[in-house]
């Protein structure tokens, strides 16, 4: 088979069998880089014949969770257990990565809105088209680990993007069942056809990402829930012969939020205040947030409420907040019907 054209190179061959570590090349110029190159982390295990799964993380390059979860699968994996082939890109957007960045410093480009990305794009582009013309082609299976990042928390959960058919919306939702996170958000009306969720699904690979809690740390329950997590997705998905305990599993929870409606916005520049935590339920009404003004210190500080029934589905991590920045992101409970339909 005829390889698409690409910007990018690796010395690695996909086709051979144990654990090969190495990098994707990206030549790239610019004022500090005239003839530089981007080391893309690459690693491929792979053992006998099975399906093939890719593995992803840093495609935010402030979210953590999952760039550690992948570091230690790379790091202790041995390819014995596997029956397939691994492909696994920890730190997927590397100059994000490498600047705590959501985006690249190279182009400002948001690498999961950057599909199905161009070969002659920008550096973010390019990468993008990479994994579409070259990487997704071989692949059966896919999950992109995500987190809150730098300015938010996420209830820990699986996000499936909401498009497909029925059929590869069920392989999407068994494999977020098997992965057993506490909530799976069904992202519907709020799914964007320019990322790497949506690319899949354009192909028909079953993807499931993730959103650990974030805020450009670690939280440490979550790095043990997403751990084993990951490993009974891996045997869900035939790459992993060997049943995994069933150890921090949860009987996820099916959320979507509500659109537009769902934020909670800030009205004014000022300290945030929260009154409800992370996964709380509140009803419409209910203060759920307190803004005060740091410069205006007679001026009584703004009361937010709750715009619906629902649960607190994203906290803002940062309490200095701009006019227009969120501070709560609502869901409401969804049905595997509603999913599915």
């Amino acid at each position: 088979m005829t390889q698409a054209r690409t910007r990018l190179t690796t010395d690695i061959d996909y086709a051979s069998k144990g654990k090969q570590l190495g990098f994707l090349r990206l030549v790239h110029s610019d004022d500090r880089y005239a003839f530089g190159i981007l080391p893309i982390p690459l690693a491929v295990i792979a053992n006998g014949d099975g399906p093939t799964m890719l593995l992803t993380s840093g495609t935010h390059g402030d979210e953590y969770e999952g760039q550690i979860l992948l570091h230690d699968l790379i790091r202790n994996l041995d390819p014995a257990r596997v029956t397939g082939r691994l492909i696994i890109l920890p730190a997927l957007n590397f100059p994000a990565v490498m600047a705590a960045s959501r985006v690249s410093p190279l182009d400002q480009g948001n690498l999961n809105r950057a599909f199905p990305g161009e070969a002659d794009g920008g550096p973010t582009s390019a990468i993008a088209h990479y994994l579409t013309s070259v990487v997704l082609p071989m692949t059966n299976a896919a999950a992109d680990l995500h987190s809150g990042g730098t300015t938010g928390m996420y209830v820990p959960s699986v996000y499936l993007h909401g498009g497909g058919d029925a059929g590869l919306r069920k392989r999407k939702l068994d494999g977020a069942r098997a992965f057993g996170l506490p909530y799976t958000v069904c992202a519907m009306a709020t799914s964007d056809s320019r990322s790497m969720s949506a690319q899949c699904d354009r192909m028909g690979i079953p993807m499931v990402a993730t959103e650990f809690p974030g805020a450009a740390s670690i939280d440490i329950d979550s790095l043990a829930i997403g751990r084993a997590g990951l490993m009974r997705l891996l045997h869900h998905f035939g790459v992993l012969p060997e049943a995994p305990p069933r150890d921090r599993f949860h009987d996820t929870k099916l959320i979507t939020p509500t659109g537009a409606g769902s934020l909670v916005m800030a009205p004014l520049d000022g300290l945030f205040e929260p009154l409800v935590g992370l996964g709380a339920r509140v009803t419409k009404g209910q203060p759920v947030a307190r803004i005060h003004p740091i410069g205006e210190i007679e001026r009584a500080s703004a009361e937010l409420m709750a715009p619906h029934d629902g649960l607190i589905m994203v906290r803002r991590a940062n309490t200095l907040v701009t006019r227009g920045d969120y501070v709560y992101r609502l869901a409401r409970d969804f049905s595997e019907a509603e999913y599915l339909a």
